[in-house]
């Protein structure tokens, strides 16, 4: 009988085993990681090594006959081994996993037995009590119907009774639908899966399913797809797994051991979409993403809030990331993946390799944000250490850097900071100026309707169109479509062209003769944009203008987001002010984190608030405190359900008096919140009512350490007066988002923005007005 690596750790000298993974990890280049993983398997014999294991399963090339012939949308994914990736380099470089404990099944490898084979051996043989283990599947989920053998079957009439037996499953590389030849299916229903999980001699157990169960009814765009497979696979089980052969299977009802954390609610399509030159599942890379930064300590119940709150960034989907523990709920304040996270190495990414002289370096960066990362222009400058590293080019989720010479590494060469592993931080955005808002024509649309739709397009300079429905898109311009019902996907209200040619909105139910509108890609209406008549599709290009510049504002704004990476220390509140007064919710960049470890208020994070509900009609107030060292400008936009926003204009006074004439400042500088001290927004005895729309209400704070004033330009020019102090909706939203991206930028060119961290912070948060 062969010895385990664990027995033989423990029989030939756990000191031994560890300093040779040690060396392992330095050859693999992981050096700062090994130390780490040694300390935990040097532990004295008797007690939990605290091992991590963890089974990455990523499925896109399913092959013919896993779906329907009739099957009308694409066979295969386009994400699934992206997330594998994804989960991997977190899991090592930023909870300590070694590479030799993560095992990863992509494609052809994760067949139905594949898969059991690499959770019998990497899993269940190795795993002890107090390990850590992470199960990640991304592919298809689906639902099926066993049939009992020697009973002839089951109905094939599904639309009787369609849920009475059917349970949850995983779709293998081999999931084909059961036919004439093989009658059997050969999913891994969650039931078993659950079964399996709960074999092992831990309880520190992760689930994570990026899989849906519910189909989209409505045709998607931009390149999304659902991760369902919609044919309900009725059939024989399959032969049972070894572990589970004696028949004890886990019940329905019964909950996942440990933590599951699913990309969807199991009444919501989950998704995958493309971002420059990968695809990925949504629910993982924005956890991922998260995650990559967040300092530690770091609940699954928060890392789950971020995820739903950054979904609903992305609009046009109702994919809510859920999350069940051993009681049904998430235990509060439980750790993400059961483990802490390294000290060290938050980050955007880490460094992949690096050139023989050391001047040149891959980086994998999956810690930045996606648009950013979409949009991040050669010349971006991020740091290893005290090491400034200029991005050259990048593709897909890694980059070229060089690194930029400076007195301090000039006479090193290779330059000893730079290793292998080592996390890097954002430190100057370099955005295009050029950035335009991307149009999806709805493929439903005639051709005639295409080429005039495009022609139309082209002449507004700040949008480019495309009718490739697999293109990663921003939104969609159609006709409506309706569910089986008869009524629109997410119905809201219309607009009724008026005589003027200004459009109205009405509060109607749309009859079935619609003219054009926006949508998302997953045909949520954008509200006030449909029009309640047929119109031609030149004009209602036209009447749409004002809404497609709006969309791109919004667009550009959210781009200059920075929490993670921001050097200022910065938190915003969120007050009810009427009828009662209390907390709603507080955010702060990661610099302010980090500061308050040690300090009075650093128990319970007062940003570990999730995602409120505030009634319509509540008063409500923000307050901004500086908690950094210099004085800071500032301004707060708000997008509300609609998607209109609205702005923030400071009270500021005309700076003509003699001592400001004497101190050279003027009443845009005299608005600036000193070190240590806060700000109401609005000012005392002028705070906000919520709007009266139901839906997420995103709001945006911009700190700059130097004034704003292109932006407060523009913002008084629009409200000379300022009462209030809020600019609802912003008539011109696009010029000022241009004119705050300009106000921030280090250096202001003819065709680029250069955002400096140590200069500027967004932060963004999302609450729901119901």
């Amino acid at each position: 009988m062969t010895l385990s690596r664990r027995a033989l750790f423990q029989k030939t000298g756990a000191v031994v085993a560890a300093l040779g993974l040690a060396e392992l990890a330095i050859e693999r280049g992981i050096p700062e990681r090994a130390d780490a993983y040694g300390q935990s398997l040097m532990r004295p014999f008797g007690q939990s090594s605290g091992r991590k294991l963890a089974l990455l399963v990523g499925i896109d090339d399913y092959p013919n006959g896993v779906m329907a012939r009739e099957h009308s949308g694409p066979r295969q994914l386009q994400g699934c081994a992206t997330d594998v990736a994804l989960q991997r380099e977190l899991l090592i470089h930023r909870f300590g996993f070694f590479p030799a404990d993560i095992v990863c099944l992509t494609n052809e490898q994760a067949t139905r037995a594949g898969i059991y084979e690499a959770f019998f051996n990497h899993l269940y043989n190795q795993a002890q009590s107090g390990d850590v283990v992470v199960f990640h599947f991304s592919g298809y989920g689906a639902k099926v119907r066993f049939a009992e053998s020697g009973k002839g079957g089951v109905s094939d009439d599904l639309e009787q009774d369609a849920e009475a037996g059917v349970v949850r499953s995983l779709v293998p590389f081999n999931g084909f639908l059961p036919n004439s030849n093989d009658v059997a299916v050969n999913d891994i229903s969650e039931i078993e899966l659950k079964s399996l999980l709960r074999q092992l001699k831990t309880q520190q157990v992760t689930t994570v399913i990026d899989a849906g169960f519910r189909d989209i009814p409505v045709p998607l765009s931009g390149g999304l797809r659902s991760r369902y497979r919609p044919e309900v696979a009725v059939g024989l089980r399959p032969s049972p797994f070894s572990l589970l052969a004696d028949g004890r299977l886990a019940k329905e009802s019964d909950p996942f051991p440990g933590t599951l954390l699913r990309g969807g609610t199991l009444e919501e399509a989950v998704l995958e979409r493309p971002w420059d030159g990968f695809s990925a599942g949504a629910f993982t890379y924005v956890l991922t993403q998260y995650l990559w930064s967040a300092p530690d300590p770091l609940s699954a119940e928060l890392a789950l809030g971020r995820s739903q709150e950054t979904l609903i960034r992305w609009g046009g989907s109702d994919q809510q990331p859920s999350g069940e523990g051993s009681a049904t709920r998430l235990k509060k304040n439980a750790p993400i993946y059961n483990a802490a996270l390294l000290e060290g190495a938050r980050g955007s990414g880490f460094v992949q390799s690096v050139s023989r002289d050391g001047s040149k370096v891959t980086l994998w960066l999956g810690g930045l944000p996606p648009r950013v990362l979409k949009y991040l222009g050669s010349q971006s400058l991020l740091s290893c250490g005290d090491y400034p590293l200029r991005i050259q080019s990048h593709q897909g989720l890694t980059a070229q850097a060089k690194l930029e010479e400076t007195t301090e590494n000039s006479s090193q060469s290779p330059p000893a900071g730079i290793q292998l592993g080592a996390s890097v931080l954002e430190s100057v955005r370099v955005l295009p100026k050029d950035i335009k808002l991307i149009v999806a024509l709805d493929s439903r649309l005639e051709r005639i309707e295409r080429v005039d739709a495009t022609s139309a397009l082209s002449a507004l300079a700040f949008v480019n169109s495309t009718s490739g429905t697999d293109l990663p898109a921003d939104c969609l311009l159609g006709k409506p479509v309706a569910k089986a019902a008869g009524t629109l996907v997410a119905s809201n209200k219309l607009v009724t062209i008026g005589q003027s040619g200004t459009a109205l909105e009405k509060p109607t139910e749309p009859p079935n003769e619609l003219g054009y509108g926006l949508f998302s890609l997953t045909r949520s209406l954008i509200p006030g944009t449909l029009a309640q008549q047929e119109e031609a599709i030149n004009p209602a290009v036209a009447r749409l203008a004002p809404k497609l510049r709006a969309l791109l504002a919004l667009k550009l704004l959210r781009l200059s987001e920075n929490r993670a990476s921001s050097d200022l220390s910065v938190r915003i509140t969120l007050e009810q002010v009427a009828p009662a007064e209390k907390l709603l919710m507080s955010r702060q960049t990661v610099q302010s984190v980090l500061l308050q470890k040690g300090s009075a208020r650093s128990g319970k994070s007062s940003d570990a608030e999730l995602f409120p509900q505030v009634a319509i009609g509540t008063r409500v107030r923000y307050r901004l405190f500086n908690e950094g060292d210099r004085p800071l400008y500032y301004t707060l936009f708000v997008v509300n359900p609609r998607e209109r926003l609205s702005a923030f204009c400071p009270a500021v006074e005309g700076g003509n008096s003699q001592a400001d004439n004497e101190s050279g400042k003027d009443g845009i500088e005299q608005s600036a919140v000193a070190p240590g001290s806060s700000v109401a927004i609005p000012n005392p005895g002028l705070d906000w009512a919520v709007d009266s729309a139901v839906g997420p209400v995103e709001t945006y704070v911009v700190c700059s350490t130097q004034p704003l004033r292109r932006t407060f330009e523009q913002l008084l020019e629009t409200d000379p007066g300022g009462s209030g102090q809020r600019i609802s909706p912003l008539p011109q939203p696009l010029t000022v988002i241009e004119s705050l991206l300009a106000d921030i930028s280090q250096q202001d060119t003819t065709d680029k923005y250069r955002l400096n961290v140590a200069d500027w912070a967004t932060l963004n948060f999302t609450y729901e007005a119901v």
